[in-house]
């Protein structure tokens, strides 16, 4: 019998025992490479979704690159020309745009399209296409396109962008300066307005030699800005149009830079500059209009007469002088002349629209004249209007103005704005120009005489067709339209016209336009003839009336008449504007030769 050892036995259950308390664990390692392998997959699908919109992004870019780049280049081609010069020139306007994209066609995609929309900048900045192929354009609209094959996934993108680019132009002219109405030779009240605003103002020591000025030996003295703004220790002249100096140290620096340098316009800037006070100063920017920051007045001259005659008008506060003289006139004996005068010489300086290029009324030419004296007796024939059933022809008809009579003109501004400015082979500006109503009362005895037809009713009450002289005597006040207000698009081209010369914006001629009058003392007497002598008349209240206006109205019209060589119109009128130096019904349009026009500064808008 076999005897086996049981403590080995029992060292056995124990190890197994062990063995079945362990817990079993799993192999995982099989799950880990399956996950990284499908978020690779899903990591490349987005990855080549961001490669392709972000290749569409760049497209983007660069199209809006070229529409910015091609906008500015054919910004420079609107020099004034009008949509169909552009479109059909050689080469034409797309043809450019093509040649600037190919000059830039460092681009991702495919070649760009480009398009091109001709027009102009809104108010509100928005860009408005123009469709009259005769209209000037100020601006370009480009849009850039493309597309963009896609790199992981079929198909392609497409990128789009726009740009609006406008040309700035600008110019600078006057209206109705003070060297334009020497330069006209119009104006013979041009000294005493300036002497009296002068010794007003109270900024010159020496009244004396102020009032012994002749201010138009200052005329077509030009005074270069920029010369200007150094002579006053200023940095640039856009800080000249917006500084204040005193009085002084202006003529002083005026005196300065005077050029062409004659020696009545040197010896006028060295008077006032001695008499001048030291502490009164001038804002320049009210005498030059200008877009300071633009650098628009680099290069700028202005004539000197204008710039001490603006000074000495700002510094009188109102502006207005009040000149009381003894007057010649052709139909008037010991005339007394009262005029207040209201000018604003000013030079405006800017882009079409802008309000630096708007001249208002209250810079330009206003005045108020009245003339009163003994009238020499002024007798013109006329045709008296016939009235139906009442007055026939006339054989005579005669008017005569006499005795003291007074004469009110009063002549209001003139609005101007520039609207475009042409460049090229001719250059020049386009205006508009609004001339201000002038406003005319006479008061003044008169006198008619008209020997006529006329239609009366005999004591049975018969109408009768009977030869008659009417008389009238009365005292009438009329009021008159003078030249009336105008409207219009004044272009200034160089050539055939000239830089820095005064032209007038209309006719300048007296024509009445509409007249109303009222009467006192009206003593009509009606002489009828043909042996109808004491015959009973028998006209009632309308009749009178008619036949008074059919007479005076006539007759007034001949007295005002700007062609009948001995009316009131050529006679008094007409030599009171001239001694003014009013130009009824239009105005003077100065262009300046320097700064030079400017049609081609790109720039963008938006």
């Amino acid at each position: 019998m076999r005897y086996e050892r049981p403590v080995t036995t029992l060292r056995v259950t124990r190890r197994r025992l062990r063995r079945r308390a362990r817990p079993r664990v799993r192999d995982e390692r099989g799950a880990v490479a399956l996950t990284v392998g499908l978020l690779s997959i899903v990591l490349v699908l987005i990855a080549a979704v961001v490669v392709d919109l972000g290749m569409q992004r760049v497209a983007r870019s660069d199209m809006q690159s070229v529409a910015d780049v091609v906008a500015l280049d054919l910004s420079r081609e609107l020099d004034g020309r009008t949509v169909g010069e552009l479109t059909g020139a050689t080469p034409s306007i797309r043809t450019l745009a093509e040649q600037s994209r190919d000059r830039n066609a460092a681009t991702i995609g495919e070649t760009p399209e480009i398009a091109v929309q001709l027009g102009d900048v809104g108010a509100d900045g928005r860009f408005i296409e123009l469709v009259d192929r005769a209209a000037s354009p100020t601006a370009v609209r480009v849009t850039a396109s493309t597309d963009v094959s896609f790199a992981f996934v079929s198909g392609s993108g497409g990128a789009s962008r726009s740009a609006v680019a406008a040309a700035t132009s600008f110019a600078c002219y006057k209206i109705g300066s003070w060297a334009a109405q020497v330069n006209t030779h119009r104006s013979v009240l041009l000294d005493p307005v300036l002497r009296q605003m002068a010794m007003a103002t109270g900024a010159f020591s020496n009244g004396g030699t102020v009032s012994a000025l002749s201010y138009t030996g200052l005329a077509n003295t030009k005074l270069d800005l920029e010369a200007l703004a150094v002579a006053l220790d200023l940095a640039s002249v856009d800080e000249l149009a917006s500084a204040k100096v005193s009085l002084r140290r202006l003529f002083v620096a005026a005196q300065a830079v005077a050029k062409p340098r004659p020696s009545a316009a040197v010896n006028i800037l060295g008077a006032l500059a001695s008499t001048a006070s030291p502490t009164v100063t001038v804002d320049l920017a009210r005498v030059l209009a200008a877009d300071v920051g633009s650098s628009l007045l680099t290069g700028a001259a202005i004539d000197a007469l204008d710039l001490v005659g603006g000074s000495i008008a700002l510094l009188h506060g109102s502006r207005v002088a009040n000149i009381y003289l003894g007057a010649t006139l052709p139909s008037l004996t010991s005339a007394g002349l009262t005029v207040s005068l209201l000018q604003g010489p000013r030079q405006y300086c800017g882009r079409p629209g802008s309000d630096e290029a708007t001249g208002v009324r209250s810079d330009t030419e206003q005045l108020t004249v009245r003339v009163g004296g003994q009238l020499a007796p002024t007798t013109l024939d006329f045709v008296p209007r016939l009235v139906t059933g009442l007055l026939g022809p006339a054989s005579l008809a005669r008017i005569t103005a006499e005795n003291y009579a007074t004469f009110d003109l009063g002549v209001a501004g003139t609005s101007s704005r520039l609207d475009s400015v042409r460049c090229g082979a001719r250059q020049g500006v386009v205006l508009d120009v609004e001339n201000g109503l002038a406003n005319l009362t006479i008061s003044t005895p008169l006198r008619a005489e008209v020997r006529a037809k006329l239609t009366v009713l005999s004591a049975l009450g018969v109408p009768s067709l009977v030869d008659a002289v009417i008389r009238i005597n009365a005292g009438v006040t009329v009021k008159a339209v003078v030249g009336g207000s105008s409207r219009a698009d004044v272009e200034v081209m160089v050539p055939p016209r000239s830089f820095d010369t005064p032209y007038p914006t209309g006719s300048g001629t007296v024509s009445i336009t509409s007249v109303t009058r009222s009467y006192g003392n009206v003593n009509a007497n009606v002489e009828l003839l043909g042996g109808l002598l004491g015959a009973n008349i028998a006209l009632n209240a309308t009749q009178q009336t008619q036949l008074l206006d059919s007479i005076l109205d006539s007759g007034m019209a001949a007295l005002l008449s700007p062609t009948a060589p001995y009316s009131l119109a050529t006679t008094v009128i007409e030599p009171l504007l001239g001694l003014v130096g009013a130009r009824v019904g239009g105005s003077d349009v100065i262009l300046d030769g320097v700064p030079a026009l400017s049609c081609s500064r790109p720039r963008l808008v938006g």
